[in-house]
């Protein structure tokens, strides 16, 4: 089973996580600062490797450079309620996503970041790709816009991280977004209507055509556009295509122990040798190199 990690998602769960503490602790006007990053850098570490641990094959997807330009230009609200510029915090995002890049290409993964492409694009790209060929792929993800790949593809399924549990298949989850709309992706909703006139549409096709005005149907053809995944752009479809054909990263343990030390990660590097080593040995690699290193660091 191939593991498509939406690692950026998983990144903005411990970041809230941790600004969210951070604020009960020492107030609202909590200013992070660089000592911090630290702690935060291990909360994400520990948070991905559960899985870089648990399964083989990992995929991590990011976001790329200007990855909403495009989606911006068919529907320019898109995601403009997530600018951040005014948020003295944010500066430290770019930097530990970067660290986070370097840190987890050490390992046996592919990491997705493609110009002009969200997470969301190289996980469908990801999927497709690996379905196409008959493998079975798992999304990890709390982004239940991804669950329309299910819909495609039988062979994939989701995992939500924060309620701990597998996501349910959703036919109408594109319609549901472009009608009733998306507050975190700044889509609006149809005026005047909202999920249980949504749902009362799908069993009334007296209503469905009373709502669907002209206006509406324009909006509802403009918002799948840049919802529906399969749409984006054959350009950018092919770019990640090229990425995934690429070999799996080296595993480098040797490269993780020093990175981990490096950085002052003592718990991180505590669980590297007693628990995380153990944990990728017996995910068999075939990488004798890479065994001959984990088991000197074991050793040590």
């Amino acid at each position: 089973m191939i593991c498509s990690i939406d690692i950026s998602n998983q990144f903005i769960i411990v970041w809230s996580m941790f600004i969210k503490d951070q604020k009960q602790k020492f107030g609202e006007d909590y200013i992070i600062k660089e000592e911090d990053t630290g702690l935060l850098f291990h909360m994400i570490i520990r948070k991905a490797m559960d899985y870089i641990t648990s399964y083989r094959d990992v995929v991590l997807c990011w976001e790329g450079l200007h990855s909403t330009k495009w989606r911006k230009e068919v529907w320019p609200p898109y995601k403009e309620n997530r600018k951040h510029s005014d948020d003295p915090n944010f500066k430290w995002v770019g930097p530990l996503m970067e660290k986070c890049f370097e840190f987890f290409s050490n390992f046996h993964v592919k990491c997705l970041k493609v110009d002009n492409c969200e997470g969301d694009d190289c996980i469908y790209a990801t999927c497709k790709y690996y379905a196409e060929k008959g493998e079975e792929v798992r999304i990890i993800s709390n982004d239940k816009d991804l669950s329309q790949i299910m819909n495609w593809y039988d062979t994939v399924s989701q995992y939500n991280p924060i309620k701990k549990e597998m996501v349910s298949k959703n036919e109408n989850i594109l319609l549901e977004k472009a009608i009733v709309g998306d507050v975190s992706d700044n889509i609006k909703a149809f005026k005047g209507l909202g999920p249980k006139t949504f749902e009362k549409m799908l069993a009334d096709q007296a209503l469905w055509n009373k709502k669907m005005t002209p206006a509406n149907l324009e909006i509802l053809e403009t918002v799948m556009k840049i919802i529906d995944l399969r749409k984006y752009p054959q350009e950018y479809q092919d770019a990640i295509k090229v990425e995934l054909e690429k070999p799996w990263n080296d595993f480098k343990p040797h490269e993780v122990e020093k990175f981990l030390l490096d950085n002052g990660l003592k718990s991180c590097y505590n669980d590297w040798t007693s628990r995380w080593c153990q944990d990728i040995q017996a995910l068999n690699f075939e990488s004798p190199d890479a065994m001959d290193e984990i088991e000197a660091i074991l050793n040590s």
